[in-house]
């Protein structure tokens, strides 16, 4: 079974501690996922050092990070949506029930594993999003159950291009499920499954897989920005962002996108992928062409950071709630993370 890649968001560490909980973190174990370091604002998870924290009232955090350079970040724990972890010893007043001894290498692992139990709705759309990618050259329009044993895991309808997905669902058992094909009428998505766009389930195992999935004929002729994907805003790293404002200028094919983007074409294929799945980019110049003007006011508010008001008008436009478990699904256009502004020195 395919693992995902997790992101662990380092915050506080001095160097020494920060290359030590790397090593371990990154020492991928057979059978489980794989973590990578991450921008902390789009980490699936943090780290932080309780000895950078400052406790600023009820819920308040005040984070120095990176440890030494002056630089702060606050965190309002109401916020938190993804989980966290203080490595000990925590601040004075502080409590939490979440924490570990930065320092020992069995303390580390089994705070990654709670870690992986608590993102366990994130790795079963990672599964689902890996079998929707095997399964839609077969099921290409209509209604599909996804079954595992009998039990009903997820529906999917690639009519209305959405997913309600079982909230219990295993990882395991949504990659073992058997798919059968359904009548219109077996659409409906049953009380306790959560509603979900495709695009996003897709977006989440593209961006979590080693697979390159870029369709073979992106790789031959002239790809165009299609639109920008309807997800949340920090969910796009640099890269993604960079080929959205090059391909807007400029369409282009893979290998002019590796010159004037110096990056490999290996690394662009899989960033492009996700945005192929995300249904952001496309081959059909006329088809870019009528999106152009949309395209072009949404890429423009990303660079001028007016991501609220766009991706709400995203989320408007597909149609789709989301009834997550947890908050790590819900999409927030901004990281709860926010850096501290020195006014004196503006």
């Amino acid at each position: 079974m395919e693992q995902p890649l997790l992101r662990l968001g380092l915050l506080g560490f001095a160097a020494p501690a920060a290359d030590r909980l790397r090593t371990w973190a990154t020492q991928t174990q057979a059978g489980w996922p794989a973590w990578r370091e991450s921008d902390p604002h789009r980490a699936d998870a943090w780290m932080i050092d309780g000895a950078a924290v400052d406790v600023e009232g009820r819920d308040g955090l005040l984070i120095h990070h990176p440890q030494g350079s002056g630089d702060r970040l606050t965190l309002n724990r109401v916020e938190v949506d993804r989980p966290l972890a203080f490595a000990t010893p925590l601040p004075e007043g502080f409590a939490s029930a979440e924490f570990f001894d930065a320092a020992d290498e069995h303390s580390v692992r089994q705070r990654l594993q709670r870690f992986e139990a608590w993102l366990r709705p994130l790795r079963t759309q990672f599964a689902l999003g890996g079998r929707l990618i095997e399964q839609l050259p077969v099921f290409k329009r209509g209604v599909v159950h996804v079954l595992h044993d009998g039990r009903l895991l997820a529906v999917v309808d690639l009519d209305r291009w959405q997913a309600g997905l079982y909230i219990p669902a295993r990882p395991v058992d949504v990659a073992m499920a058997e798919w059968v094909r359904r009548p219109e009428l077996a659409r409906e998505i049953p009380p306790g499954f959560m509603r979900l766009p495709l695009q996003r389930i897709l977006w989440i195992y593209t961006v979590r897989t080693e697979r390159d999935l870029l369709p073979a004929r992106y790789r031959q002729q002239v790809i165009h920005l299609r639109r920008v994907p309807r997800l949340p805003v920090r969910w796009f790293d640099d890269l993604h962002l960079l080929l959205m404002n090059e391909l807007l200028a400029q369409p282009g094919t893979l290998a002019e996108l590796e010159e004037r983007t110096a990056r490999p074409a290996a690394e662009l294929s899989r960033y492009l992928g996700a945005l192929y799945y995300a249904g952001g980019l496309t081959t059909d110049a006329d088809s870019a062409r009528r999106a152009l003007a949309e395209t072009r006011r949404d890429v423009l508010a990303l660079q001028f950071e007016q991501t609220d008001q766009v991706q709400d008008a995203l989320a408007r436009d597909s149609g789709v709630s989301e009834q997550p478990p947890s908050s790590i699904l819900r999409g927030a256009g901004h990281s709860p993370l926010r850096a501290v502004v020195d006014r004196k020195a503006v």
